[in-house]
């Protein structure tokens, strides 16, 4: 597995994100929940995203790495208007994921941002947090993402990347690159449309060679061949899923041919 800089970790380049997937509370359904983090040790990933807004995620992400913590870098979310609010979601996460530390607490879709770093920023002085960083996930937000990454007061912006949306490309990666902040990619395969709602089969015979088996396979090794990208983090429910997606966390950048290839290959069956 290829490790890479997020901030002061050294984070597998492939993640797990856990919206919908980790929202479970029966003892059947977190069995198998177990088994993903089970399978996430067994291919060295070790970073986990989750928010106190995804359901029962943050306690069901705290129940299955129970005696496992040490092995893994916890990322969160706040996402709420007011200070109170704001302090009394971030509290609920610490207590939900059952740790009294995280490594990283994000502003989320920049909800009441400036309200929410302060408070972040006295909980990092404090040593109950290691990082800072922002989420967008809309092309509007960008120009104000940049604001803050050039304020010096975070650490990781968490944004959406995949072979069809690629405006990052153009201001969010070069400053991320230049300031040194780490990035996060949401929506690798765009919710799992880019892998299930596609008009036909691609043609997987260019990338065979590469190593690669599964269009997602293909679509992930796109996304972290950017070398600013520091982890992406695909969500699943199913365990089978971590074996797959890690794949394409140990075959090294993708030629650029074989880049344009995948964009191209998926574009047309959209």
């Amino acid at each position: 597995m290829e490790y890479r800089k997020l901030g002061n970790l050294d984070v597998s380049v492939i993640g797990l994100g856990t919206l919908r997937a980790f929202d479970v509370t029966d003892d059947s359904d977190l069995v198998q929940r177990g088994q993903i983090i089970d399978n996430l040790l067994a291919n060295d990933i070790n970073f986990i995203d989750s928010a106190a807004m995804y359901g029962a995620a943050e306690k069901a992400v705290g129940i299955t790495i129970e005696g496992k913590r040490d092995q893994f870098y916890l990322a969160t979310k706040v996402r709420i208007e007011g200070k109170e609010a704001g302090e009394q979601q971030i509290a609920q996460s610490f207590e939900n994921f059952g740790v009294d530390y995280i490594d990283l607490f994000q502003v989320h879709n920049l909800i009441d941002t400036q309200t929410h770093l302060s408070t972040l920023e006295r909980l990092k002085e404090e040593g109950k947090i290691g990082m800072i960083g922002v989420t967008a996930m809309v092309d509007e937000a960008y120009p104000e993402i940049m604001d803050i990454m050039r304020s010096g007061r975070i650490d990781t912006v968490q944004v959406p990347y995949n072979v069809v949306q690629r405006t990052v490309e153009e201001g969010i990666f070069p400053l991320a690159e230049e300031l040194g902040i780490g990035v996060m990619v949401m929506e690798p395969l765009k919710k799992g449309r880019y892998v299930k709602e596609l008009r036909g089969e691609p043609n997987m015979t260019p990338l065979k060679e590469f190593g690669i088996n599964t269009w997602a396979q293909a679509l992930l090794s796109w996304v972290v061949s950017d070398p600013r990208v520091s982890v992406t983090i695909p969500a699943t429910s199913r365990p089978e899923r971590i074996d797959e997606n890690a794949v394409s966390g140990r075959l090294g950048i993708m030629p650029q041919e074989l880049r344009d290839y995948v964009r191209e290959e998926t574009v047309r069956l959209l």
